[in-house]
């Protein structure tokens, strides 16, 4: 669902909060921004699903830091590792740190027209050549995620059985990536000859039918979001000051 805020406020956003993100040190306050990022997907109506590939992600990255990171009061010990105070939490920021950039991302490219993106960069004076570029990549990612289904079909109507395990996820990468890649490239081939065709670069300035200008109101939704991170950081630096064992 698209919604009427300027791209480029929302392109602002996206990096201030992967910025904030890094910069968060509470558990408390991470879970809280990850609870907003979760109900605004919801709100907004956006495609992505926390998919198994995701939540496998997420749960390694936990897993891994409990188990090779240990650090802390020991809250369990286990004959092969022991679980520590210091590795939860740090397995809950770096985890819930990789979940917030895949949900913001999915929030902007799912409420982000892409023409528009490159008018509102193009008004701001960015060359339409490089504001093309990030409709390209919004465009082809959802493409090629449909020909990377194509191909895992037609290799099961093939006889091909990939098992659901380490080796299988070897195979099921080995047998798809060079299918995929014939195919991004015949693409991309066919959308260089079509912009070729059409002039694309001929000219230093380029023209949209509904041109997308930077308003005062753009201007305060921008300070606005700045401040919302100056804000979530100060009250981070608080609770790892007064609750140190969520900090």
């Amino acid at each position: 669902m698209e919604d009427r805020i300027n791209p480029v406020v929302k392109l602002i956003a996206l990096v201030l909060g992967a910025v904030m993100v890094f910069l968060i040190d509470s558990v408390l306050m991470l879970i809280s921004f990850v609870l907003l990022l979760v109900l605004l997907k919801i709100f907004y109506e956006v495609k992505g699903r926390f998919g198994r590939g995701i939540t496998f992600l997420v749960i390694a990255i936990f897993l891994a830091q409990i188990i090779f990171v240990p650090e802390g009061e020991v809250l369990l010990d286990l004959r092969l590792f022991k679980v520590t105070l210091g590795a939860v939490e740090n397995g809950i920021l770096i985890s819930g740190r990789f979940f917030s950039l895949i949900t913001m991302s999915w929030i902007f490219v799912g409420t982000t027209e892409p023409r528009n993106l490159s008018s509102a960069l193009s008004n701001l004076g960015v060359p339409y050549r490089y504001s093309f570029l990030l409709i390209i990549a919004m465009r082809f990612a959802p493409i090629f995620q449909f020909e990377l289904s194509n191909v895992q079909q037609a290799q099961k109507i093939r006889g091909l059985k990939i098992d659901k395990n380490v080796r299988g996820l070897i195979r099921s990468v080995r047998y798809t990536t060079m299918p995929l890649l014939y195919s991004a490239m015949s693409k991309v081939n066919t959308l260089a000859s079509s912009m070729e065709g059409r002039g694309f670069g001929m000219y230093d300035k380029k023209t949209f039918l509904h041109p997308i200008k930077f308003t005062l109101w753009d201007s305060l939704l921008t300070l606005s979001v700045f401040l919302f991170c100056i804000l979530v950081y100060w009250i981070d630096r608080s609770l790892g000051s007064f609750l140190p064992i969520l900090s």
